[in-house]
């Protein structure tokens, strides 16, 4: 073991250091914060998460995002002191791989790359949702599986433009069409605010615990949806080898994104939580319409629209942020010479992963295809593929903590702070591993087939595939040690 474990870390050092490197110093704070925030998507997050919340827990919904911020923070925690030593596209799989074992890091790194690739699925996804959604404003009939498709062909199109061409357009772009979408949930947030000032209704209460409906097992439930927001922001530590100063602005990043949008969603979904009556978001929610278009639509009129561009600009800047960090992942993995070679090359002019992004793309479109064939339904394909991601996220995250903490005792322990470095990742462990089990042991077995066990199935696969490839990397690595020590030691 020690003879594989010292020859493939030597060949791990050789090929890194053999192979081309991504663009280096392009990314300042501003452009880290935005991929992570983008990735959290403020507007898809209050969207998306706000009504649910709300039809479960009644006002107190800027408790649950608090709530889970706080929950959230050990994880981000984490990721920010392990980036600063070890900034590097390959994220956990090279963080694991140096503080446990490469093998354990091969298995790791393919989750990682699971939930990437599983999240950039979700995007064109929820675009094509969204631009349905459109077109029955404008008052086009019959939208469904077609038109739908058409809304996913576009997006990737633009999604493909701007990701090829290189790591500066793709941030720039997902900062612009961030910034349009936080703008109008703003705006929207203030007209609010004035219209119950001016005719009464402005109230503190969903900030009031004794507000929530169903006591403390009602508010977990609405945490779920809670932590599945917060998944995101650590795509920032995929693109560290081309941030500027990353040991000192990675760590700035990750917690600027976290908390940042945190606060935004506390406080926007404080609006949005006096705007309606509780008991007609809970209708809404039954029956399937998102409480957000109809709030606009009450305090806009027409301007509602406003709410399904931002959705569908929001929808594109994370394609683009999952992207980059499904592209980054791979990359990592066939630089080091665990996944294909071809894998870990960059394009020469735009010095972005190519081949990476093809197959990012492939996996995307197929599992879009395939998933749709099944259920027949978008909605049903978007919340099937959205019920995969927090599983691959929160085994990665468990696997983050323990980084920090065998880092900083293993190999910097005159750094190693009790606290940072081993109470804030315990806390982080126990809490993912109980989300682990809540969200999908627990809520999911019990939801049929079709929208629960199927993709717990799904998950619990690709890890034993993960594992098993890990295995026969072990083993093959193993058996070129052994040959190259035979053809050493031979007397020709």
């Amino acid at each position: 073991m020690a003879q594989y474990e010292a020859s493939a870390s030597a060949s791990s050092t050789s090929s890194a250091a053999r192979a081309p490197r991504l663009k280096a110093n392009v990314l300042g704070l501003a452009a880290l914060t935005t991929i992570g925030a983008v990735m959290m998507a403020p507007a898809l997050g209050l969207y998306g998460n706000w009504g649910p919340m709300a039809s479960i827990v009644g006002l107190p919904t800027p408790l649950v995002f608090l709530a889970a911020l706080a929950v959230s923070i050990p994880t981000a925690v984490s990721y920010a002191l392990v980036n600063r030593e070890m900034p590097s596209a390959g994220s956990a799989f090279t963080w694991v791989g140096k503080t446990l074992s490469r093998p354990v890091a091969i298995g790791v790194g393919l989750v990682m790359a699971a939930y990437y690739t599983v999240a950039v699925i979700l995007q064109p996804a929820l675009f094509g949702l969204f631009f349905n959604d459109l077109l029955n404003i404008f008052g086009v009939h019959g939208t469904g599986l077609g038109t739908w498709t058409i809304g996913v062909a576009i997006v990737t199109l633009i999604v493909l433009y701007l990701t090829y061409t290189g790591i500066e357009l793709s941030t720039k772009s997902a900062l612009i069409m961030m910034t349009v979408e936080m703008l109008v949930v703003v705006a929207l947030t203030i007209t609010i605010v004035i219209s119950k000032a001016v005719n009464g209704g402005l109230t503190l209460a969903p900030f009031d615990p004794g507000k929530i409906q169903g006591g403390g097992s009602a508010f977990w439930a609405a945490m779920i949806l809670g932590i599945l927001a917060y998944t995101g922001y650590d795509v920032i530590s995929t693109v560290g080898e081309e941030a500027k100063a990353p040991r000192r602005l990675l760590p700035k990043a990750t917690l600027f994104a976290c908390v940042g949008v945190g606060i935004f969603w506390a406080i926007n979904s404080w609006a949005f939580s006096i705007a309606e009556p509780v008991s007609k978001v809970q209708s809404l929610i039954a029956s399937g319409v998102t409480p957000a278009t109809p709030i606009a639509g009450q305090f806009w009129g027409w301007g509602r629209i406003f709410v399904d561009l931002t959705a569908m600009t929001a929808a594109t800047a994370v394609y683009i942020a999952t992207v980059v960090g499904a592209s980054r992942a791979l990359y990592a993995q066939g630089r080091s010479g665990t996944m294909p070679s071809w894998l870990g090359r960059l394009n020469k002019k735009s010095q972005v992963p190519w081949n990476a992004m093809h197959i990012v793309y492939v996996v995307t479109l197929v599992g879009l295809f395939f998933v749709n064939l099944w259920l027949r339904n978008a909605n049903s394909t978007f919340v099937w593929w959205a019920g995969s991601v927090v599983f691959f996220a929160l085994i990665t995250y468990i696997f983050v903590n323990l980084s920090n903490f065998l880092y900083f005792w293993r190999f910097a322990k005159n750094k190693f702070n009790w606290f940072l470095n081993g109470v804030v990742p315990a806390v982080g462990i126990g809490l993912d591993g109980y989300l682990i089990y809540k969200s999908f042991f627990n809520s999911l077995w019990g939801a049929g087939f079709d929208m629960g066990r199927s993709i717990i199935y799904f998950g619990l696969a690709v890890v034993a595939l993960s594992a098993a490839w890990a295995y026969y990397a072990r083993r093959r690595a193993e058996g070129e040690a052994y040959e190259a020590a035979i053809v050493h030691e031979s007397p020709v």
